[in-house]
């Protein structure tokens, strides 16, 4: 596999289409600054699937493309293809030649090609794991890759070592596994929630079905007895009616005898009857005298009566009102009780919302004390830092001091060797020795600047990486919440997806026709309106108002499919529904001439929704003439200006129906199926805006880590910048002090020459005391170091601490609020209740002050009317004297009528004997008549019911059942049967289907749940076995990589050592990755201590090792060798060409001796502003360029 090509088109300088081709060996890319030789890199960079703007050098993305010059047009888009020879098929990808295209436009779409197929970036990820290539590997290698794997923290550097150990696609699969394992076990908690809450009807739903059942049996026995009780009653009552009829035509013929026997005697009466009227007429006269004065007298009396009446109705009242009084006394007091216990009630909750508050205020306080106290421990541990720095600072000088004085201490023994010289030497170089003092104590001073200065970056650097830590952790924190915020609306609205799978919320008639659509038993069913309209989410609650029921209508093709959809609610008695038939029914739309004009006014609900085209009929007509208004005021303002002509709905569900009437209320937005859909929208608009925030987020965090690393570089650059000045002073000093050493001994006197060599060597000791103390001090600080990082260690654990602890303190602090708002809530309503007790009870007071009077004013009207029942009473007695004396009168003439009427007596009683045999037969005719009458009521009853109830004729009903043969056991068979169905009580006969349709559910669900347990399992059993795979492979790959960086590393260097060690051995997969270097002649205890040109040539070692392991088909150099000086960049370039044979380089360069091992040089300029152009040159050309720019040098 080698690196055959790449196309750029738009990309950043190269506006045209511009092709590179590469061959083996090492292509240079050479040109001046600011050319554009590096944007060659972030093609290949971005091609790889490069994410982010910031490591191509750019803002944003738009950057790439090429944004025109004064000359040139900006272009729409940028275009890279990097084409890869895959004939020996190390790419997983079945073509002798892979092409991977990218394509950015300025609208922000991006496309993937392979082999100009769209991919996806995670397809082009996985082609190029394990290979060096792609956008985290090791084939592209920059200035900035060379500076980061040397300043880098341990834990960082292990990804270039993932990569190059072959692990990356473990890692991957890995992540992918753990990713689909965290889905599988959301879906389990979707799954065991569906469960949950199919498990909370099932079993409701068995008891149902199992009494439906039940009902059923006993309704078709009730059906089977009181058929055939029916037909036995049907079968006597017309035995019986034939019998009748004969009885009825002799009762007939006996009362018409009777009556011709009577009416010969009333003829006879009426005889003698006309004879005793003269004698009648004067009596009666008489009597009617007396009968006028004594009917005066009894209306008298009546009056008098009635006024007794009056009394007494009066004196009930009295009572009456006296009971009501005392009714209305009890209601006071008892009232009065109760406004007492609302008040102590109302008290005792003033009391607990007192403690409540104050349990807030200390649970606040707790928090602040908390938050105090971590602030306190934060400051202790940037002290502690700072304290470490120093310690740090002060063993770094202590052990230059040792040195200082092992170094003094060698040169005072050479001084005593050579202060045994000639005198005369001395003399010549004592002038050298001035000279070389006054330069050191100059040097001395400018260094002591340049040092102060240093430290003073070096702090300025501490402190912005401290901020940039800190707002990166922010930052990932924020991430954080804002993934789990996601995952949260995403199982919410999968919830409410399965609720609105299952139909949740329909009845159980529109349940049982769209299920029996689905089996195929019902055709042309189109489904509910609410499923077949589309609401934006403004408008749902005001269409759901304006539908109603109409929601849960079912649209249908034609009225044929919903008379056969009602048929089969008819067989199943699975309840009601209604149907609209698309080719039957139309509406229209309100037009009213200003009404859209009218303030408030939102629009027709019909057109406020969407719907297909066949279904625009039924729209119409369900919403066609219902307005939608902003708010209450607009719809009464609306109704009214049309004389409430139509229906109005608010947009928050408000309704002024046709006529003028108003309803409304409050509303729960999860109360419909419309709002249900609308929730879904919502909780899938805000993951997706969440997930959107998260990746911005993530970007953010991104972008602070680099500026972290950057900013740690740029202090440990810092770092080693004073750590040389210091070393400088230290050597300033060193010779300032042998100068003045040497002048001094150069002044003596050759006589003595013994003094100063005892001098020197008391010097000697003092140095080695100093050397000795120093060791002591030097020991002891690093002592003082170990103990101030085990105070941060322990800061830090109680710092966590102090976070879980403000953590509950913070959750309380919610709980104790939400318990406040309850308390103020109860409070109010208990004020409230007070209030309305005490209107009660003025009204009860007012009530008796009424009563009262009314007692009065009965009582005064007794009195009254006693006195007029006195007075009649007197005039009723006169009265009655003078009707006694008509009576006398009357009896004389009544003597002659006594006479008369015994005759009449006589025939009286011959009438009445045949009256009596006349009335005789017509009772028992018309009892018979009346039995006949029952008798056919009955039995037509009985022929309505069976019709009525069961849908049958006699005939019929003869055919279907029989008659019982034992019709007194039958009826107690069948008062056990509706005692038995009574009994059963409420009973839904629509529960055994819904039963068996919730238990498949059910079965179906668990066969789901153990399917996701085994996936879940799968996948555990995949993590462990790729965990182990990748521990095994990153050690054996890692071992290779340390042993081979310890060659390249002294073959680079030209001796030394060098070694690779894991900070963490116990945990393989997780730990960083220590570098040891050991420079030749040189002891180095820390990276930073080498020099800009050591670095790189370490970082380096470091990628040529991993390439030796692992070698990537190409390799991208981007000026790595900037700092190394001439001889290490021949060094460089040799070792480049000794590994050519396994990977490609393409080298962008500026050093002469990289040119020089190049086999094709690709020149870079900028012959138009802002525009690159490319120019190839072969390997001779090379050499003759280089031989003309040596001749003219």
């Amino acid at each position: 596999m080698r690196l055959k090509s790449l196309e750029l088109q738009g990309f950043k300088t190269f506006p045209d289409k511009t092709l590179l081709t590469f061959d083996n060996g090492v292509t240079a890319v050479v040109g001046p600054n600011g050319s554009g030789k590096s944007n060659i890199a972030d093609a290949i960079r971005w091609v790889l699937g490069e994410q982010s703007a910031r490591a191509l050098r750019c803002t944003r993305m738009e950057g790439l493309i090429f944004n025109g010059t004064p000359n040139r047009k900006a272009q729409g888009f940028a275009e890279v293809t990097l084409t890869i020879d895959n004939s020996d098929r190390k790419l997983a990808f079945d073509s002798d030649e892979v092409a991977v295209t990218r394509r950015y436009y300025r609208s922000g779409e991006s496309e993937y090609r392979l082999n100009h197929a769209s991919v996806r970036l995670r397809d082009v990820t996985e082609l190029f794991l394990d290979t060096g290539l792609g956008r985290d590997g090791y084939s592209m290698i920059g200035q900035g890759k060379i500076d980061a794997i040397v300043a880098a923290r341990s834990d960082d550097r292990r990804e270039i070592f993932e990569e190059a150990a072959g692990i990356a696609r473990f890692r991957f699969r890995k992540e992918d596994a753990e990713s689909r394992l965290a889905r599988a076990e959301d879906n389990l908690l979707r799954l065991h929630d569906i469960l949950a809450e199919l498990e909370s009807r099932l079993g409701p739903l068995k008891e149902q079905s199992e009494k439906a059942q039940q009902f059923l049996q006993l309704s078709e026995e009730k059906r089977t007895l009181e058929i055939g009780l029916w037909l036995d009653t049907l079968e006597r009552s017309g035995r019986i009616l034939r019998e009748h009829d004969d009885k009825i035509l002799i009762a007939r013929g006996q009362y018409e005898d009777a009556q011709k026997a009577v009416d010969e005697i009333d003829a006879e009466i009426n005889r003698v009857f006309q004879e005793s009227t003269a004698c009648v007429a004067r009596a009666d006269e008489l009597r009617q005298e007396s009968a006028r004065r004594e009917e005066a007298a009894a209306r008298k009396d009546g009056e008098a009566s009635v006024l007794e009446n009056d009394v007494l109705h009066t004196r009930e009242t009295v009572a009456r009102l006296e009971r009501e009084m005392e009714t209305a006394r009890k209601s006071d007091e008892d009232t009065a009780a109760e406004i007492k216990e609302k008040q102590e009630a109302y008290s005792r909750n003033e009391k607990e919302t007192k403690r409540t508050e104050a349990e807030q205020q200390q649970l606040q306080k707790k928090l602040d004390e908390l938050r105090s106290g971590m602030d306190e421990q934060s400051g202790r541990i940037a002290d502690l830092n700072r304290q470490v720095s120093d310690c740090s600072a002060r063993s770094t000088e202590l052990r230059v001091e040792i040195s200082k004085a092992s170094s003094t201490a060698e040169e005072l023994r050479s001084r005593r060797q050579t202060a045994q010289a000639s005198r005369a030497e001395k003399m010549q170089r004592r002038a050298e020795w001035e000279k070389e003092q006054a330069k050191a104590e100059r040097g001395e001073k400018e260094t002591t600047a340049r040092a102060e200065s240093l430290r003073n970056a070096v702090r300025g650097h501490e402190l912005r990486l401290q901020g940039r830590r800190k707002k990166a952790e922010e930052a990932r924190a924020r991430c954080d919440s804002l993934h789990l915020d996601t995952e949260e609306r995403e199982r919410r609205a999968r919830l409410l997806e399965d609720l609105e799978r299952n139909m949740e919320g329909f009845s159980q008639s529109v349940k049982t026709v769209m299920r029996e659509t689905k089996r195929g038993n019902l055709g042309g069913i189109h489904g509910p309106v609410s499923q077949l309209i589309e609401v934006p989410q403004r408008y749902s609650v005001a269409i759901e108002t304006a539908l109603g029921a109409s929601m849960q209508h079912i649209i249908v093709s034609t009225e044929r499919d919903a008379k056969l959809a009602i048929e089969l609610l008819k067989r199943r008695s699975a309840g009601r529904a209604t149907f609209l038939p698309v080719s039957t029914i139309h509406g229209s739309l309100l037009r009213e001439r200003g009404l859209e004009e009218s303030p408030g006014f939102v629009g027709i609900a019909g057109t406020l929704c969407r719907c297909k085209p066949e279904y625009e009929e039924i729209l119409r007509s369900l919403l066609g003439r219902i307005v939608v208004a902003e708010d209450l005021d607009s719809a009464i303002a609306i109704a009214k200006r049309f004389s409430y002509r139509f229906r109005v709905v608010t947009l928050d569900g408000q309704v002024v129906n046709a006529g003028g009437s108003l309803t409304g209320g409050s509303y729960s937005r999860n109360a419909g199926l419309l709002s249900r859909r609308a929730e879904i929208q919502r909780f899938r608009s805000e993951a997706a805006a969440l997930a959107a925030q998260t990746e911005q987020a993530q970007a953010a965090w991104k972008t602070l880590q680099q500026e972290a690393a950057q900013e740690e570089a740029s202090l440990t650059a810092a770092r080693a910048e004073l750590s040389a000045a210091q070393e400088e002073l230290v050597r300033w000093q060193s010779a300032r002090e042998s100068a003045g050493t040497a002048l001094a001994s150069l002044l003596l006197d050759e006589t003595s020459l013994k003094e100063e060599m005892e001098a020197t060597a008391f010097r000697l000791a003092e140095l080695e005391t100093a050397q000795k103390k120093a060791e002591a001090e030097e020991e002891a600080c690093g002592a003082q170091l170990r103990s101030f990082q085990e105070q941060l260690s322990l800061l830090h654990s109680q710092r966590d601490e102090r976070n879980r602890a403000w953590e509950e303190q913070s959750e309380q602090l919610q709980k104790s609020r939400m318990r406040l708002l309850e308390l103020q809530k109860d409070g109010s309503s208990l004020q409230d209740r007070i209030e309305e007790l005490e209107r009660q009870r003025t009204g009860h007071q007012n009530r008796t002050e009424e009563l009262e009077q009314e007692k009065r004013e009965a009582e005064t009207n007794i009195d009254q009317l006693l006195e007029k029942t006195e007075a009649l009473h007197k005039e009723a007695a006169s009265l009655r004297t003078l009707a006694k004396q008509a009576d006398e009168e009357a009896k004389q003439s009544a003597a002659r009528r006594v006479e008369l009427e015994g005759k009449t007596t006589q025939l009286r009683a011959q009438e009445r004997d045949r009256s009596a045999e006349r009335e005789n037969a017509g009772h028992e005719l018309a009892r018979l008549e009346e039995r006949r009458a029952n008798l056919q009521k009955e039995y037509d009853e009985i022929t309505s019911q069976l019709w009525e109830e069961y849908g049958l004729t006699r005939r019929e009903a003869e055919q279907s059942c029989s008659r019982p043969e034992d019709a007194q056991q039958a009826r107690r068979r069948l008062n056990e049967v509706k005692s038995s169905i009574k009994t059963l009580g409420s009973v839904n006969v629509g529960a055994v289907e819904e039963y068996k349709e919730v238990s498949t559910r059910h079965r179906f669900l668990r066969s789901q749940i153990a399917d996701a347990e085994g996936s879940r399992d799968s996948l555990l059993h995949l993590i462990a076995d790729l965990t182990d795979q990748m521990r095994g492979l990153f050690l054996k790959r890692f071992a290779e990589i340390g042993r081979h960086f310890s060659e390249v590393f002294r073959e680079l260097f030209g001796g030394g050592a060098a070694e690779l060690s894991l900070s963490e051995p116990q945990n393989v997969l997780e730990s960083g990755v220590e570098i040891t270097v050991q420079p030749p002649g040189k002891i180095v205890n820390n990276l930073e201590s080498l020099s800009g040109g050591e670095k790189a040539l370490v970082a380096i070692s470091l990628y040529f090792a991993i390439m030796k392991v692992n070698p990537p088909p190409f390799c991208v150099l981007d000026e790595i060798e900037a700092a190394l000086d001439d001889v290490n960049v021949t060094r460089f370039a040799a070792y480049l060409r000794r590994i050519q044979d396994h990977t490609q380089f393409i080298a962008i360069t500026h050093r002469r001796g990289t040119m020089e091992a190049a086999d094709v040089l690709y020149g870079v300029t900028m012959q138009d502003e802002g525009v690159s152009k490319l120019l190839k040159m072969s390997a001779a050309e090379i050499e003759e360029y280089l031989q003309a720019a040596q001749k003219k040098g």
